[in-house]
């Protein structure tokens, strides 16, 4: 029991320290280039490309990972965590190139983004020697770490300039470096490896990527109205700091309104595995992306920063509810043999919105203003949560 105590501290550790560098990387996006005089339709095209490699990367990056069981996912993770802080490093020394800057910008945001499914299916890694982690509170306290670590950037960035941003990159890939490595068996106590004959029959009837789709097709269909749902969740989250300044509100202001949204997630996450104890996994889904739609709808009528905050606390239902719920729909439904790429497959759904929404609504903003960009979000949001509703099966 103790062990087990440790090795779920391991993976909160993990969780906290890869939220605090993801909410240091893509949350504070748009202010790292806007100090470098990137333009709104320039910001979307370089999230766009981060997005892209991401999109093309994570399958591939998955399906190496389920192929070949020897190679411990906590490796594959901590490699690119290694070169993430190299690039990271390189961009704070040469603040003004721009030609390195972008290369680097790239490398590192679509690298945070790729390695998400991963970082889902280290929790479930043990389950093969009986080892239950609890993903639920993991999850929370990465929210918690994304909500502090934004806070405390909100005024950083303020106070000095967001050209300390690649620093955070450093110290806290650093430390999600340190906390995978430690995540592995105790030593003093032995496990056994257990196998069903249908574990290893998957194992050698692996399904290729197009095979996956294919099999899984209704699954696809429901990814792709996530896809649009998180387009404006997405146009959100990259231009937060435009909706900002739009009702008059600081980088500060961001800051504390993207804590009060990590801060809400916690108590879904903390309780999420009672909660789908008693409610069924495909039901939460549908919730979820409902709450999402409501967001979207609070954000574009926001016009000051407590409608702002109040459509951040939708958080708490919608993005809190959705991930640890479609986590375990995916250990649910697919096979065991192909459960990494259906992880992966969740993350590239979202990364897939990302593109969009990068060049899309990097666009919209300048051609329309910011306003009327959410509400485009909005109506796309609506049509995803339909395509969900219908499509999300019980487990």
């Amino acid at each position: 029991m103790k062990n087990i105590l440790k090795l779920d501290l391991k993976y909160a550790a993990s969780q906290i320290f890869y939220y605090g560098a993801f909410c240091a990387i893509t949350g504070y996006a748009s202010v790292y280039l806007l100090n470098k005089n990137f333009n709104n339709s320039m910001i979307g095209l370089v999230l766009a490309l981060c997005n892209v490699l991401a999109v093309v990367i994570q399958p591939i990056l998955a399906s190496f990972v389920d192929k070949y069981e020897k190679i411990q996912l906590r490796n594959v993770i901590s490699v690119i965590s290694v070169i993430m802080i190299g690039s990271s490093i390189i961009l704070y020394v040469f603040p003004t190139n721009e030609m390195l800057i972008l290369i680097f910008i790239v490398c590192i945001f679509s690298m945070i983004t790729m390695i998400m499914p991963l970082m889902n299916s280290l929790a479930f890694v043990f389950e093969k020697y009986g080892i239950q982690i609890n993903y639920g509170i993991s999850r929370g306290l990465g929210s918690v770490a994304y909500a502090v670590t934004s806070f405390i950037i909100g005024y950083a960035v303020e106070g000095f300039s967001p050209d300390i941003l690649p620093l955070f990159y450093v110290a806290l890939n650093l430390f999600l470096l340190i906390a995978v490595q430690l995540f592995v068996l105790p030593k003093n106590q032995n496990f056994e490896c257990v196998k069903t004959e249908e574990t290893q029959k998957e194992h050698h009837t692996q399904l290729s990527l197009t095979k996956f789709c294919v099999k899984y097709k209704k699954f696809i269909v429901f990814l792709f109205g996530f896809i649009f749902v998180y387009f404006a969740h997405t146009i959100i989250n990259y231009f937060f700091i435009q909706m900002v300044t739009y009702i008059g509100g600081t980088s500060s202001d961001m800051g504390n309104a993207v804590f009060l949204a990590a801060i809400f997630e916690l108590p879904t996450m903390l309780f999420f595995t009672k909660v789908s104890q008693k409610v069924n996994c495909g039901t939460l889904i549908k919730f979820s992306v409902i709450m999402f739609f409501v967001k979207h709808i609070l954000a574009y009528f926001a016009t000051n920063m407590i409608m702002i905050y109040l459509s951040q606390a939708m958080q708490m239902f919608a993005y809190a509810l959705f991930i640890p719920a479609s986590v375990y729909y995916v250990n649910q439904k697919i096979a065991a043999s192909d459960q990494v790429k259906g992880q992966s497959m969740v993350t590239m759904a979202m990364t897939i919105a990302g593109v969009f929404a990068s060049l899309i609504g990097g666009v919209l903003i300048d051609m329309i203003g910011i306003h009327y960009a959410l509400l485009v979000g909005a109506v796309v949001s609506f049509v995803g949560m339909m395509i969900v509703c219908l499509t999300v099966e019980k487990v």
